[in-house]
C-alpha cells in the first residue's frame, strides 16, 4: 500500500494537501485506501464514508480524482495477453472465472448471474500453479457462463500456448482438465 501511495503521490499533478486553502478531510494514504476499497468491493460511497469517518461527497471527490490515477500507476503491472502467453509457455495454468458485483440494473438483464444471484461482470483469471497471476480478461456481462467467457476472451488462446490448464466444472468442453460431473448433476443438466 505504501508503494501504491508513493506512486499516486508522484503521479498527481498538484500536491494532495496544498499549503493554502481548506485542508483535505483525509490524508493521501487514507484517500488511496478509500479509492481501493471502492474499486475492490464496489461499496457505496455513503458506506465507505461511514467506514472512514468522512462524508459521502468527500468519498465521491476522492473516487473521481484518484481512481484514474490508481489505474494509470498500476497499468504496468497488468500483463497483456502477449506477455501472458510468454509467461505460460511450458507451464500448467489454473483458470477460473469471477463475478464482480455491480449495482442492480433492472434494464440490463445481461448483467444478471443466475449462479451467483446478483448482477455483475464476469472476468476470467489465469494463474500459475504457485498462485502467481498471469492474466485477467476484460469484463464480460455477468450472464456469461465460465465456458463462454473462456472462449470469448484471450484466456483460451493463452492456455493453448501453455502446457495445459486446470479448471472447475464450469469449463467442461474446453481444453482444460476439469472434474467429472457426478451422475446426479449430469442427469439434472439434461
Amino acid at each position: 500500500m505504501q508503494e501504491l501511495v508513493r506512486r499516486v503521490h508522484e503521479a498527481l499533478t498538484e500536491p494532495w494537501n496544498k499549503k493554502s486553502g481548506r485542508p483535505k478531510a483525509c490524508g493521501l494514504y487514507r484517500a488511496v485506501e478509500i479509492a481501493c476499497m471502492y474499486l475492490r468491493h464496489n461499496g457505496t460511497q455513503e458506506f465507505l464514508g461511514d467506514l472512514r469517518k468522512v462524508s459521502q461527497p468527500t468519498v465521491s471527490r476522492i473516487v473521481t480524482m484518484l481512481v484514474p490515477v490508481i489505474k494509470a500507476v498500476l497499468k504496468e503491472f497488468v500483463p497483456t495477453a502477449a506477455e501472458a502467453i510468454e509467461m505460460v509457455k511450458g507451464r500448467v495454468c489454473l483458470v477460473d472465472g469471477t463475478i464482480t458485483p455491480c449495482w442492480s440494473y433492472a434494464e440490463h438483464h445481461e448483467l444478471w448471474s443466475r449462479k451467483h444471484g446478483t448482477t455483475g461482470f464476469n472476468a476470467q483469471l489465469v494463474g500459475l500453479l504457485d498462485g502467481a497471476p498471469v492474466y485477467i480478461s476484460d469484463p464480460l456481462p455477468g450472464s456469461a457462463h465460465d465456458k463462454t467467457a473462456f472462449d470469448e476472451t484471450r484466456a483460451a488462446e493463452i492456455i493453448q500456448e501453455s502446457s495445459g490448464g486446470i479448471g472447475d466444472k464450469g469449463y467442461q468442453g474446453t481444453s482444460l482438465i476439469t472434474p467429472r460431473k457426478n451422475q446426479k448433476e449430469a442427469s439434472s443438466a439434461n
